[in-house]
């Protein structure tokens, strides 16, 4: 464990603040932009609003508080955001960001006003009325008039009019007069708009800062101190293709954009809710996400696997495994298991299955229609039902008393399959062969003869029920009894002799202890208290109970004598009379013999035991219902309240006449999943071209990436939005072309500095310059690592320590690039809740960037930035130079450019005292960690 770091001097402070002070100008950039990123925090707020608070309020409280009731009880409106906060009689219901004031939580808990009155509403739905006020009560509807009921939503035919449910538009290369600008058709289209406005773009950035800008957009990763030099020494016209081309390659692009993914995805590996169980093979997925970047998927057979890989044919066994656990994308969503209301729990993952996908893939709110028609958006409930209707047919659940995730065992190679099977044939074989093998040495050692009686010969008294739940009995059943009034008794005519009795009965620990068992014999008659949980002692079936002189009769009776089953199966005599001379000798000649043939056998077992092969590994996944079923409206969302009927289908407002019907045998799934991935959906590449523009950019072409419906924001380039779908599709639908042609425009690679014209432009709508961005938390996380020289560069699998039983007080282990943490839904690394790691249980392409203090006081004080500052401090020192030398390849590092003449004189001055200290340049480095140059791109 490294030392803590001494308290700074006054001189070092200063020099710290100066730090903090030349980074300020910058900093205000980037607070302007991370203002405007607090659009998605709005975003999830009205969100947990349509899926948490508004079916609610449909479900228990329009009846009396809605402009539509007959009589409004207390004065109080709920059915729209004004009336809801106004209150009614009693004064104000909701005080936004102030769960203890108003009076609607008291009214929920029957503190005051009993509300609904029939009865008190769960815990958690109080807990999530609570959550939402402290959020703010983001709330989109508006007031509505009791006199004129308007109709939810837009109607289809005026959709189909709507801009994003156009069709995809061949758009001509606008008209340009700055035509020395454009280095792209891209570039044309920004300019075209530019010069609309009366803007001219700024100025290109500088070579280092666009190397920075390439790294950490492309691998999430900043160049090392070689690949500046290496990029620098390189003056060919194509260099900047040639450093794109090669990030591309690199497995750091699939690491960096998989996050991406992730975070539509809202991967993790718990399912959140209850006791919040640990989904132990979702890494799969996480990995085939990463792999399929970097492999440059087909986005369109991206989607088809994701949504029905299941259903898909493959050409060979590792394509089948990436199909199986792509699926995991419908499953792994945020759930509570442990509901004991099983169809609601069904519909409750159906619900999150279309939501997921509907923003996902669609950039719509699907889930919104699950209780109405859509308030803005064409999509009636009935559509909503449709889809229900496809992934009800779909099983997505094991069902328990703590219900399951489908788990699916992946295909092996041909050679690996046929020695499972082998390997099984033999083991089949070999204890068939034992079993046969024990059967006959118990004969031997039993000798002749043997009579054997059975329960049905037995005088039955009371009552005694037949079973064959426990394996071991004799003949066809056995039966038990806890009747102490009842008996079983075997009447056994023998020859006189000498015979061996032995009882049968199958052991379970909830057995009797003590069955009373009763000998008659000619001597007299015995009396035994049988231990029934314990399991025989001849072949786990009989029990001997000694041997006994008979004359013509021997009489065996069984009763209970507690309550716990007493049971009852067969009796058996062996002959001990006949055990002597020849036949005796033969018997122990053959049992010889056998017991030799024994010890093969079970060496045989032992050693195939031993090299068993691995069983298939798993797969969280989905598969096909055995019947597929089209579902009906559930009313107001309540799934024990079933409306009408509703084909199964898909979203009517892009939908033909054409469309043909959903197979009655199959789901409709994978015709779901070409629907989607069809060129022809006038959403799907759009929404896609749009988060690499978002993620190139810091924000879309449509601002709001996730909702392309009514609500959201229009594209401010709606032509260029067209031509880059257009072009996507044509291109086959490769993720890396698309990157490609954008990083290598113009407009990518323009500076961020704010120029005199771009301040006519202050939101940058028309990309007069480039966004400054704030380093993810995982860039911060990787970047931290690289420069400490601690970073593994290679791929993990399960990432999760072995042993984890919960996520709670999880200690996550660091090496490896962030990607690869386990992602629970209660517990992240500090780091990444500092630095705005999304929520993992929403579906999330915009994630907010705050600039707040704990971020400053994280680099300052945490144990994890101490220790990189250290071993970075560790590398300084072992470099061969002097101190101005050693600044410069540790600002290099660091922000990726040359110091300047102030910070050679300042950091040398500050060194001046001990060049050779570990903690001085420990402290050089956290004051870099610290900085704003380190935390944003420019």
């Amino acid at each position: 464990m490294p030392s803590r770091l001494t308290p700074l001097s006054s001189y070092r402070i200063a020099v710290i603040v100066f730090f903090s002070l030349s980074f300020q100008l910058l900093g205000s950039l980037a607070k302007c932009h991370a203002e405007d990123e607090g659009i998605s925090a709005s975003e999830a707020g009205l969100d947990f609003f349509e899926k948490k608070i508004r079916p609610v309020l449909v479900e228990h409280c329009y009846e009396c508080h809605s402009a539509d009731s007959k009589i409004v009880r207390g004065g109080l409106l709920v059915d729209s955001a004004e009336a809801f906060r106004k209150g009614g009689d009693s004064g104000e219901s909701v005080v936004p960001g102030k769960p203890g004031e108003g009076t609607l939580l008291d009214a929920l808990k029957h503190e005051t006003f009993e509300m609904p009155p029939k009865q008190k509403l769960p815990e958690q739905v109080i807990s999530d009325f609570e959550t939402w006020i402290a959020m703010g009560a983001p709330d989109p509807r508006k007031a509505t008039l009791k006199t004129a009921a308007k109709k939810m939503g837009m109607d289809l035919e005026t959709g189909r009019q709507f801009w994003s449910f156009k069709p995809l538009q061949k758009v001509a290369l606008p008209k340009v007069q700055f035509t020395d600008w454009p280095q792209s058709k891209i570039d044309q289209f920004i300019l075209a708009k530019q010069e609309e406005q009366g803007l001219r773009p700024g100025a290109d950035a500088g070579d280092l800062t666009l190397l920075r800008r390439l790294y950490f957009d492309l691998t999430g990763l900043p160049p090392s101190v070689e690949q500046v030099q290496a990029f620098q020494s390189n003056q060919s016209d194509a260099r900047w293709a040639e450093v794109i081309d090669e990030l591309l390659a690199s497995k750091n692009f699939g690491e960096h954009w998989g996050r991406y993914w992730l975070d539509l995805a809202r991967y993790s590996e718990s399912t959140g809710g209850g006791r919040s169980l640990l989904y132990r093979e979702s890494w799969r997925y996480r990995n085939y996400v990463i792999d399929s970047f970097n492999g440059d998927k087909p986005y369109d057979t991206f989607i088809l696997e994701q949504i029905a890989g299941d259903l898909l044919e493959a050409e060979e066994y590792k394509q089948r495994q990436q199909q199986i656990v792509a699926t995991a994308f419908l499953a792994l969503g945020p759930h509570n298991y442990e509901n004991q209301d099983k169809e609601q729990l069904r519909m409750d993952i159906v619900d999150e299955q279309i939501d997921t996908t509907g923003r996902v893939f669609l950039g719509m709110t699907i889930g919104c229609a699950r209780c109405h028609d859509h308030k803005f958006d064409p999509i009636p409930t009935s559509d909503y039902y449709a889809l229900a209707g496809i992934f009800r047919s779909t099983n997505s659940l094991v069902d328990g008393n703590v219900s399951r995730w489908v788990s699916t065992p992946l295909p092996q190679s041909q050679e690996q399959t046929d020695f499972i099977r082998a390997h099984e044939s033999n083991l089949a074989e070999t204890n068939q062969a034992l079993r046969k093998l024990q059967a006959r040495m118990t004969q031997l050692k039993v000798g002749l003869p043997a009579i054997l009686v059975d329960t049905d010969q037995a005088t039955l008294v009371g009552e005694w029920t037949e079973s064959q739940s426990v394996k071991g009995y004799v003949g066809e059943n056995y039966r038990h009894s806890s009747d102490l009034t009842s008996s079983a008794t075997y009447d056994i005519p023998v020859q006189p002799g000498l015979y061996e009795v032995q009882l049968s009965y199958t052991p379970a620990s909830n057995r009797t202890r003590k069955a009373k068992v009763t000998v008659q014999h000619a001597e007299g008659e015995k009396e035994f208290l049988i231990n029934q949980q314990l399991t025989p002692s001849e072949d786990g079936t009989f029990h001997s109970l000694g041997e006994f002189e008979v004359q013509e009769l021997l009489t065996v009776q069984v009763r209970p004598t507690e309550m716990s089953p007493t049971i009852i199966d067969a009796v058996r005599l062996i002959s001990k009379s006949d055990l002597n001379g020849e036949l005796a000798e033969k018997l122990q000649k053959e049992l010889a013999e056998a017991n030799v043939e024994l010890t093969a056998l079970q060496a045989k077992l032992k050693k195939l035991e031993a090299n068993a092969p691995e069983k298939p590994p798993l797969a969280v996944s989905v598969e096909e219902m055995e019947k597929a079923e089209d579902y009906f409206v559930c009313i107001r969302g309540n799934v024990h309240n079933l409306g009408e009927p509703v084909k199964r289908g898909f979203l009517s407002v892009i939908q033909s006449s054409e469309t043909a019907p959903l197979p009655a045998d199959a789901s409709g799934r994978l015709e779901f999943a070409n629907w989607i991935a069809s060129p022809e959906n006038p959403l799907t590449a759009r929404v896609f071209v749009n988060r690499v523009w978002h993620s190139l950019f810091g924000v879309g072409l449509v601002r709001t990436v996730d909702n392309f419906g009514v609500p959201g924001e229009t594209p401010s380039h709606p032509e260029l939005l067209d031509f880059l779908a257009n072009e996507f599709i044509e291109n086959g639908w490769s993720m890396k072309k698309l990157i490609r042609q954008i990083v290598l425009t113009r407009t990518y690679q323009l500076d961020s500095t704010l120029s005199s014209v771009s301040g006519q432009d202050p939101e940058n709508r028309y990309l007069t310059h480039q966004n400054r961005k704030r380093l993810r938390a995982e860039s911060i996380h990787d970047s931290l690592l690289s420069m400490s020289g601690e970073l593994d560069p290679t791929p993990a699998g399960n990432s999760m320590r072995p042993g984890t039983r919960s996520e709670y007080g999880y200690k996550f282990d660091f090496g490896k690039r962030a990607v690869y943490l386990p992602v629970f839904r209660n517990r992240l690394p500090d780091l990444f809740t500092v630095f705005d790691f999304p929520d993992p249980n929403l579906s999330q392409g915009r994630r907010t960037s705050s600039t707040v203090s704990p971020q400053s006081l994280f680099l300052m004080n945490s144990e994890f930035v101490h220790i990189r500052s250290e071993e970075t401090a560790k590398r300084v020192l072992a470099i061969e130079g002097d101190v101005p030398q050693r600044i410069e390849w540790l600002i290099l590092t660091t922000l990726n450019r040359y110091p300047t003449s102030d910070e050679q004189r300042l950091f040398g001055d500050f060194l001046g005292e001990d060049p050779e200290s570990l903690e001085a340049w420990s402290q050089v480095c956290q004051v870099l960690f610290g900085s704003l140059d380190f935390r944003f791109v420019d």
